[in-house]
C-alpha cells in the first residue's frame, strides 16, 4: 500500500502526454493587438476621467467617473469586435479568400 491508503499506483500516471511545456503559435499581430488594447484599457478611462472632471463637468467626480466607465466599455467592445473579426478572417479557407479578391 502507498502512504495515502490506496493500493492502486496506475491512477497517478494516467496521462500519456509528455511532461514538457506546451507551446502554441500566436501571431505577432495578435500580441500587438492585445498590447494595444491593454494600454488603451488603462489610459483611455483614466485620461477621460481627468480631462472631463474639470473641463466638462466642473469638478463633479460622479459624472467624470461615469464617462470613464463608458469609455472602458467602449474599449472592451472594440477589443471584442476586433477579436471576432480576426477570428472570422482566420476561419476563412484560402479558396474563399481568393474568390473575394
Amino acid at each position: 500500500m502507498n502512504p495515502k491508503g490506496s493500493s492502486s499506483s496506475s491512477s497517478s500516471q494516467s496521462s500519456s502526454a509528455p511532461a514538457g511545456p506546451r507551446t502554441t503559435n500566436v501571431s505577432r499581430s495578435t500580441i500587438a493587438k492585445l498590447a494595444f488594447f491593454t494600454i488603451a484599457m488603462i489610459c483611455i478611462p483614466i485620461g477621460t476621467y481627468f480631462v472631463s472632471v474639470d473641463r466638462y463637468f466642473d469638478g463633479n467626480a460622479t459624472y467624470a467617473g461615469i464617462s470613464a466607465a463608458v469609455m472602458a466599455n467602449v474599449v472592451l467592445f472594440a477589443y471584442v469586435a476586433a477579436a471576432v473579426m480576426e477570428d472570422s478572417q482566420s476561419a476563412m479557407s484560402p479558396v474563399s479568400i481568393k474568390k473575394q479578391q
